[in-house]
C-alpha cells in the first residue's frame, strides 16, 4: 500500500510519497514533480511555413475555394491539369508539398495513372502550383483526405472581391475543361472507374433473325445516331431490356456493342453497383459525356427492383435517373434480366424509361446450326454433315453458354484418353450425355432423408 502527501517544511514542488509494507516502510522523496509533468509551454506560432510562403506568393492573407471528386474520378480529373493550366496560359513558378505539419518542404508527389485503352500519365497527387495568371498570383493545390477522395483547391489573396471571382472562374472552367477532355469520354468503364477492355475480338451473339431486327432498330439505329437525335422529333434519351435465361446471348450482345462503337462511352453497372447507391452520379457523369450509353445489368438482382421486394430503397433512384428533372441528352440505357416479369411495372411497362422489351430466348435448331459449326471451326474438329445434325438435336434446349461447354467438356474427355488437340466425334458425344447429366441434377430436388429409426424397432441387440 501507498500513501503520498506533501512532507513538512518540503520545498517547493517536494513530494514524500510513504511506502508501507507490513511493519517496514521505506520513504522517498521525488523533487520537481510539477516541473517535470508540467513543463513550462513554448509560446507556438500558429504561421506555418506552408502559409508563409503562400502569403507570400499572393500577397496577402489567403483565402481559398476547391472542389472534391471520389479517389478515383478526382485522379482521372486531376489528369487533365497540366494541359489546363497550359491552355489558360498560365506561368508555373514553382511546385512543392509540405510534410510535418507544414514545416518542411518537399518536392510534389506523383503517381502513375492508367487511362485506359493503354495510355498512362503521372497524376499529381499531392502538391502546389505556385502559378502567375492575368488577374494575380495564385495557388493550385491537389489535396487527399483520409478517405482518399481528391480535392483541388485554388488559394487567392482575401479582400479583393474580383480575385475571388476569378479564381472561381479558374475553378468552373477547370471542371468543365476535365469533362471535355476526361480519360472517360470515348472508354468503356465500369461504374467504379475500372476500365473494360475493347482489346481482341468479340464473338457475335447467334441470335434469330427477329431479335436481330429488333436490335437495329431499338437500339443500333439510335447509338449510330445519338449525336444527332436532337435534329429528330426524337426524344433525346431512350432505354431498352434484354430479356431471357442466362447464357442465351444478353451479355454477348452488351459486348457486341461495347466493340462496335470504339468512340462511344460505356458506362457498366453491375447489380452490385446499383445497391450502391450510384445511380445518380452515373447518369450525370453520362450526361456530361454524351452520347453515351449506360449499361444495368441484371437489374432483377438488384433489391428494391424487383415486385417481390416490399421496399423500393433503389426503384425511386434509379426512376428519377432515367425520366428525372434532368434530362438524360444523348444517353442510352441497355439494361439486362433474367426474369422480367418480376420487374416493377413503373419500369418494365413504361415508355419513357423502356421503350420496348427484347426478349432473347433458347436458340433453336436453325440458330444451333452455325453456332455449333463455328464452335467446332473454334476447336479443330471437323463433324460430317450428318454428325453435325445429330449435334443439333441431341443440343435441343441448349444456351449458347452450354453449347460452348460442350466442346470445353470435350477436351477435357479427350485430355483423359491422353489425347491433346485431337477431338473426336465419341469426345462430343460424351461431353452431350455429361452436360444432360449435369443439367438434370442442378433441377434435381434434394432428396430429404427418412428420420433414424427408434432403438425400440431396431430391438434389443443395438448395443451388443
Amino acid at each position: 500500500m501507498a500513501k503520498s502527501g506533501k512532507a513538512k517544511n518540503s520545498k517547493k514542488d517536494e513530494v514524500t510519497i510513504h511506502f508501507e509494507n507490513g511493519e517496514e516502510g521505506t520513504i522517498g522523496t521525488i523533487h520537481g514533480l510539477s516541473k517535470a509533468f508540467n513543463p513550462p509551454k513554448k509560446a507556438r506560432d500558429p504561421t506555418t511555413a506552408e502559409i508563409r510562403r503562400m502569403e507570400g506568393h499572393v500577397g496577402g492573407k489567403a483565402a481559398s475555394i476547391s472542389k472534391y471528386w471520389n479517389a478515383r474520378l478526382g485522379v482521372l480529373m486531376i489528369s487533365t491539369l497540366p494541359e489546363f493550366i497550359d491552355s489558360e496560359k498560365l506561368k508555373i513558378i514553382s511546385e512543392v508539398r509540405w510534410t510535418r505539419w507544414g514545416e518542411h518542404e518537399e518536392a510534389p508527389t506523383y503517381t502513375l495513372v492508367d487511362l485506359g485503352e493503354g495510355e498512362t500519365a503521372q497524376v499529381m497527387s499531392e502538391g502546389k502550383l505556385f502559378v502567375d495568371t492575368e488577374h494575380g498570383p495564385m495557388v493550385f493545390g491537389v489535396e487527399r483526405d483520409g478517405d482518399g477522395d481528391v480535392r483541388l483547391r485554388i488559394s487567392y489573396r482575401t479582400g479583393k472581391k474580383d480575385t475571388a471571382e476569378f479564381a472561381k472562374g479558374y475553378l468552373d472552367r477547370f471542371i468543365e475543361y476535365a469533362w471535355d477532355n476526361s480519360p472517360l469520354r470515348g472508354k468503356a468503364w465500369q461504374a467504379d472507374f475500372s476500365w473494360i477492355s475493347r482489346t481482341g475480338t468479340i464473338e457475335e451473339p447467334y441470335l434469330t433473325d427477329q431479335v436481330k431486327q429488333k436490335l437495329d432498330l431499338h437500339a443500333h439505329t439510335f447509338i449510330r445516331n445519338l449525336d444527332r437525335v436532337s435534329e429528330t422529333s426524337l426524344k433525346t434519351s431512350r432505354g431498352i431490356i434484354l430479356s431471357g435465361p442466362p447464357g442465351c446471348g444478353k451479355t454477348m450482345a452488351i459486348k457486341s456493342m461495347i466493340e462496335s462503337y470504339p468512340d462511344m462511352t460505356f458506362i457498366v453497372m453491375t447489380s452490385e453497383h446499383l445497391q450502391r447507391r450510384c445511380v445518380h452520379t452515373i447518369y450525370d457523369i453520362a450526361r456530361r459525356l454524351a452520347p453515351s450509353v449506360v449499361v444495368l445489368e441484371d437489374i432483377d438482382s438488384a433489391g428494391g427492383l424487383s415486385r417481390k421486394v416490399a421496399s423500393h430503397p433503389i426503384l425511386g433512384e434509379v426512376l428519377q435517373a432515367l425520366n428525372g428533372v434532368s434530362e438524360n441528352k444523348g444517353v442510352f440505357t441497355v439494361a439486362t434480366t433474367n426474369y422480367v416479369e418480376d420487374l416493377d411495372d413503373a419500369l418494365r411497362d413504361r415508355p419513357g424509361r423502356f421503350d420496348v422489351i427484347i426478349t432473347i430466348g433458347l436458340p433453336d435448331s436453325d440458330a444451333r446450326y452455325p453456332m455449333l459449326e463455328n464452335l467446332c471451326k473454334v476447336n479443330g474438329i471437323k463433324l460430317s454433315e450428318k454428325e453435325l445434325a445429330r449435334l443439333v438435336t441431341l443440343t435441343k434446349d441448349f444456351s449458347g453458354a452450354w453449347l460452348a461447354e460442350v466442346f470445353s467438356t470435350a477436351t477435357l474427355v479427350a485430355m483423359q484418353h491422353d489425347r491433346i488437340g485431337q477431338l473426336q466425334w465419341s469426345d462430343v458425344l460424351a461431353a452431350v450425355e455429361d452436360i444432360q447429366d449435369r443439367r438434370r441434377i442442378a433441377y434435381r430436388k434434394t432428396p430429404v432423408l427418412p428420420p433414424p429409426p427408434s432403438n425400440e424397432s431396431m430391438g434389443s441387440d443395438l448395443y451388443r
